[in-house]
């Protein structure tokens, strides 16, 4: 519609420009045959009132401006013409030409007007059809041929729109790549965008069966954990509410069962909530964490170690290992309890899962680049290339009899992966069969400037 209504005003624009040319030319060739006839007339308003001139008006004007003859009007009634443009051009350069328009009246009034071998000045006018009127004359025809437009773009647009929409009715959703050949070209980055979010869609359902199954394994082995102490701190217990423990020494044998079966429960569950505050604080939730593990702060890793050794020492001694450390000062911006626990239960499993005589040793200090690090080395058992990647699971136990026998809960590991990511390490493993293992954290390059 934009079109034809553009078209439309051009196209008239056009004719009446034309009409108005095609008048002045007829109006000048008429002028000249009526001077050359005044030129060589003895009685000029005698002549020009037998003139017939279709649709043209005819007006002698005088030396001085005066009107002496016109056809359509008396000239005594008539004002002095000497002013106007094309009279005034005539007198001065022998011709002159001007149109002027009617607003009201829609038309354009052509003058054409020339001077006589004696002076005086004769004019032909004619009314010419304005740009309103010329449109008028052709409104009709236009706006029939609009509608056959409109009608006959409205069934093509029909069309084409089901062409278009056609393939998309035919695309499979499951497989959107297979219905690429038969699209057109304009459709396949819909298809690959389709495809993309079909495959993100299809890896975060994964990731959502992942944590489903994650989370009832983790409740199965939570409950399992927990009831085995609590069975027996209720076993003991019983025996000794129902008076048949007779002896003092089996009294205190089932006490120092019960004490250790109540140790290994809180060891538990402090491990338990230590796991679910970094998982909270993974997830952003920075108050609930804090609230359970502390403020970040920076902490000498070499004091961490020191402390470390200290209260494992018995542990080491109770089973023949030989516990060592080599560290240098080394600082790292995080939580005091998490680093503690994180090498803690390094050293802890170190010990746990090492031979007869054997040795642990921790290190402490920064690499080449900068980097602060924490690296605990055993000539324990070892790990399976293929147990290396589970080994951080919760509950997993490479040895499960050895934990069971040393009262691991399964979570050491665990806490010891997440307490990473927390601090922006990295965990590195290698390990041997018969060999022992050396677990290195690595931490990112420190900058102090943000501590305070």
């Amino acid at each position: 519609m934009v079109i034809i209504v553009a078209l439309t005003g051009v196209g008239t624009a056009l004719i009446q420009n034309r009409l108005a040319t095609l008048t002045h030319e007829e109006i000048s060739n008429q002028l000249d045959v009526v001077a050359a006839a005044l030129n060589g007339s003895e009685d000029e308003i005698a002549m020009l009132s037998h003139l017939e001139l279709d649709n043209a008006r005819v007006t002698l004007v005088n030396l001085d401006g005066s009107v002496l003859y016109d056809s359509q009007e008396s000239p005594a009634m008539m004002p002095n013409h000497k002013d106007r443009p094309e009279i005034s051009q005539a007198f001065k350069e022998g011709r002159g030409s001007s149109e002027r328009s009617s607003s009201t009246l829609g038309e354009v009034m052509l003058y054409e007007a020339k001077r006589l071998d004696d002076g005086r000045v004769v004019r032909l006018s004619q009314a010419q059809s304005g740009f309103l009127t010329v449109l008028l004359s052709v409104i009709g025809p236009i706006l029939a041929m609009a509608l056959v437009c409109i009608v006959g773009l409205l069934f093509v647009a029909r069309r084409e729109a089901r062409a278009i929409i056609a393939p998309l009715r035919d695309v499979d959703l499951d497989h959107p790549r297979r219905n690429a050949d038969a699209a057109y070209a304009e459709m396949v980055p819909m298809l690959e965008r389709i495809e993309s979010q079909r495959q993100e869609l299809k890896r975060q359902m994964r990731v959502l069966a992942d944590n489903d199954r994650m989370r009832r394994e983790f409740t199965a082995n939570v409950t399992h954990e927990l009831k085995t102490p609590l069975t027996t701190i209720s076993g003991y217990a019983e025996l000794i509410e129902n008076g048949l423990v007779a002896s003092e020494d089996d009294q205190r044998d089932f006490g120092r069962r019960i004490h250790n079966e109540a140790t290994r429960l809180a060891a538990l569950v402090n491990d338990i909530l230590t796991l679910s505050s970094l998982d909270e604080a993974e997830r952003g939730d920075a108050e609930v964490s804090k609230s359970v593990l502390g403020a970040s702060e920076p902490v000498d890793l070499s004091r961490v170690v020191d402390a470390v050794c200290q209260r494992l020492e018995p542990v080491a001694d109770a089973g023949g290992i030989a516990l060592g450390q080599d560290t240098g000062p080394v600082i790292v911006f995080g939580l005091p309890r998490l680093l503690d626990e994180m090498i803690y239960n390094l050293t802890n499993n170190a010990i746990r899962y090492n031979c007869e005589n054997g040795s642990v040793n921790l290190y402490c200090g920064t690499d080449d680049e900068g980097r602060p690090y924490v690296r605990v080395q055993d000539t324990g058992i070892g790990i399976a290339p293929e147990e290396c990647g589970k080994i951080f699971e919760r509950f997993y136990r490479v040895d499960k009899s050895r934990s069971k026998a040393r009262g691991g809960t399964g979570l050491g590991l665990a806490i010891v992966k997440h307490a990473a990511v927390f601090h922006h390490a990295q965990i590195d493993v290698q390990s041997e069969l018969g060999q022992g293992t050396t677990i290195t954290v690595l931490f990112p390059v420190q900058d102090p400037s943000l501590w305070s």
